[in-house]
């Protein structure tokens, strides 16, 4: 017969496969029927989606808007549900292009026309910085430390472009030793406080260091626009411009010649399961970090639609967002969201 501690024992082990038995159809229902290794659709939005952003699989955020068709998009995901959160009143019908969420949970949205909106759960402030440019890019390296760029696309040469502006916490400054190329600026992504690179138009790539401003656009040498820049380290560090993809190896830039995009790249995220590029025509190219390969997965969900903004969770899960924004006479606005990866995020 077996003693008392044999039957707690006994006890143990079956509570013990009860909850790997939990966990087990936990991750078989994240994947039901379809194949969550696929690509698949999350929404038809009524404006673009330009970007998606997150610090957390369940605290990710999707902007974009109108483009002169319609007011700002902001959505939020939670974990559980979706749930729009789009600015109104002083947004008015602006467009916002990026979305960057700082360690103290202030969520930054940047638009057009200087707008600014800053939400910190249900506290939300708008304002505009005194220009006319648009701000396509923010990112920082603590709340007291925070880049915006911009400037006027395709103005060649506009008194607004080569926009930055970094906040200390108090104000907007200008800092100082940025080089007047006249170039619109798309993106800013940092490693760290005096790490932080900058991509713009005419291939311009930037890199603002401790102590100065350094120009490695002769690098890149294309006179496409560098239209995002985004790493995983002080040493892997990815941009995209025209057909290309380029690679900061803590050393240079240089021209990844694999993979072949066959179309134009708008963005790029890296994080730890790999890298992933977007762009037109469905372009969704993903870099799988275990394997070493690249994957063609344009003819997923959503396909045949523009690309704009890219992430990579902590799970591994890759995002695209997208829509109709390369069309200049459209009658209305649409968005895209995408997702590849289990367990499966709910439809917006």
């Amino acid at each position: 017969m077996p003693d008392r501690s044999d039957r707690r024992r006994g006890r143990l082990n079956r509570a013990a496969w009860g909850v790997v038995a939990a966990v087990a159809a936990l991750a078989l229902a994240g994947c039901p029927d379809d194949d969550c290794t696929d690509w698949a659709a999350l929404a038809e939005l009524d404006r673009a989606a330009l970007a998606v952003q997150g610090v957390a699989v369940d605290d990710v955020w999707v902007v974009g808007g109108g483009l002169g068709l319609g007011g700002p998009l902001a959505a939020h995901w939670d974990g559980e549900r979706w749930t729009r959160h789009d600015p109104a009143g002083p947004a008015g019908d602006d467009t916002l292009w990026w979305v960057w969420t700082a360690s103290d949970g202030t969520t930054w949205m940047v638009g057009e026309h200087g707008l600014v909106v800053r939400r910190r759960g249900a506290d939300v402030s708008i304002e505009r910085i005194a220009t006319d440019a648009t701000l396509y890019g923010v990112w920082g390296s603590a709340p007291d430390d925070v880049w915006i760029v911009g400037g006027v696309a395709g103005g060649g040469g506009d008194a607004e472009d080569d926009f930055v502006r970094r906040w200390d916490g108090a104000r907007f400054t200008t800092p100082p030793g940025v080089p007047v190329r006249g170039a619109t600026l798309f993106k800013v992504w940092g490693a760290a406080a005096g790490d932080v690179w900058i991509a713009g138009e005419g291939g311009t790539m930037l890199h603002a260091t401790a102590t100065a401003v350094v120009d490695h656009s002769a690098e890149l040498a294309t006179p496409a626009p560098a239209l995002t820049v985004h790493g995983c380290s002080a040493s892997e560090v990815y941009a995209v411009a025209g057909q290309r993809l380029y690679a900061w190896d803590g050393v240079r830039w240089s021209w990844r010649d694999e993979p072949a995009l066959g179309s134009v790249a708008n963005g790029v995220a890296c994080g730890a399961a790999g890298v992933l590029v977007v762009g037109n025509a469905g372009m969704k190219l993903r870099w799988d970090r275990e394997s070493g390969r690249w994957a063609d997965e344009r003819a997923g969900a959503p396909n045949g639609v523009d690309l704009h903004g890219a992430w990579i969770d902590e799970l591994g899960r890759a995002w695209a967002v997208g829509g109709n924004f390369n069309t200049p006479m459209a009658a209305s606005r649409r968005g895209v969201v995408g997702e590849r990866g289990c367990p499966r995020v709910a439809q917006m």
